[in-house]
């Protein structure tokens, strides 16, 4: 799932949408203070950790699943990092920021409520796309109640969110990256880019988003593959909504439909490739299986499948891994955690699928790539 971010509010324009000072010093303070803490406070907690005795076992050997498992692996490592006063306030700086960006945000937002909904529903030239909500779609047990990274009410709570993002949390707070498993000072919008050119092919027909939120993602493969037919699901109606207005303003055609990932509607053999962007630690392990299952059958035969997640436990130094197992519990994650557990290139290879390549492209695994394809026979 993605949503819109500060390159979207270019697209929407409308300087009479921009924050008052009060918003935005609002969001600017909590912005400022992610990138100190993901850059001094992490780095003077990354250098107690390895200072700390009782840290030796753990860095001397990669970090893989013990006989206890993953979860007291962790715990371990967790206790050492924790005597770090750093790590302790670094980690408090990242909730503070992660609940305030609502609590200063939405008000910011409500000020300029008149001037946005104008702005959403001024007419557009049709660029060809489609929207096809389901309001009868059972939302799955784990999707439903989920206040996903703390937004009250989750993704459809609040129906100025997409606003929020664009003129407000993006390019005030998470273009200076530093949270979750977004180093600080990376550029979103750059990594996005990269994950899309680990498809292997110069032309695609038709590539299909699964989980695809907006037009985030989308919008970045028009720009690599300006050729390619798009389309992509959620369960979202607003983020759908967010997306399919944002895609035609932008003048791309893009199928947009409500549909759950395991049951796309899509023909077999009608998809050239898959993108799954940040998708699968917003599922259960089981969930995201059966939608790898559902993209093989919806691929031609050597299509290809790329996705990009957090990397896994396996993968990262040991107080990387307690930074991304804290996600589950404080950032409102529920699956956070499961996913960096899970080896997905296997899962990739038990759904079916060959030529299957595990890989990061950034610094601290992250963006964590798994790619593949569908057998040619």
């Amino acid at each position: 799932m993605t949503f819109i971010t500060q390159s979207s509010a270019r697209t929407l324009g409308r300087g009479d949408c921009a924050l008052s000072q009060r918003g935005r010093a609002g969001l600017e303070f909590l912005g400022s203070l992610q990138k100190f803490s993901a850059r001094a406070l992490r780095q003077k907690a990354r250098d107690d950790f390895s200072n700390d005795p009782d840290s030796r076992y753990l860095l001397d050997e990669p970090l893989t699943r013990g006989k206890t498992g993953w979860p007291e692996t962790i715990a371990s490592a967790r206790q050492t990092a924790e005597r770090s006063s750093a790590y302790r306030l670094e980690r408090f700086y990242q909730r503070y920021v992660a609940e305030e960006v609502y609590n200063r945000g939405i008000p910011a937002i409500e000020e300029k409520r008149n001037a946005f909904e104008q702005l959403f529903s001024a007419p557009v030239d049709p660029a060809g796309g489609t929207l096809e909500l389901a309001p009868d779609l059972e939302i799955p047990d784990f999707f439903a109640g989920v206040e996903w990274h703390l937004e009250p009410g989750g993704w459809d709570g609040y129906d100025l969110y997409g606003a929020l993002f664009a003129f407000g949390i993006g390019p005030m707070v998470f273009r200076h990256g530093g949270y979750a498993a977004v180093e600080v000072d990376d550029d979103i919008i750059a990594q996005r880019e990269s994950f899309v050119r680990q498809l292997r092919k110069d032309h695609y027909d038709r590539i299909y988003e699964p989980g695809c939120g907006g037009f985030s993602t989308l919008g970045v493969v028009h720009r690599v593959f300006p050729e390619a037919q798009l389309a992509g699901c959620d369960l979202s109606p607003l983020l759908l909504k967010m997306g399919h207005m944002m895609a035609e303003k932008s003048g791309v055609a893009v199928d947009f439909r409500q549909r759950d990932l395991r049951d796309t509607g899509e023909p077999d053999a009608s998809v050239d490739a898959v993108l799954m962007y940040a998708l699968l630690h917003e599922l259960p392990t089981a969930v995201a299986v059966d939608g790898f299952r559902e993209a093989l059958r919806i691929l031609k035969p050597g299509g290809e499948i790329v996705i990009s997640d957090p990397p896994p436990f396996h993968a990262v130094a040991p107080l990387q891994a307690v930074l991304l197992d804290w996600e589950t519990e404080h950032r409102e994650e529920p699956f956070f955690s499961a996913a960096c557990e899970v080896d997905w290139g296997r899962e990739l290879e038990g759904a079916g699928f060959v030529n299957v390549e595990s890989y990061p492209l950034g610094e601290q695994g992250y963006p964590w790539i798994n790619r593949a394809n569908k057998p040619a026979g």
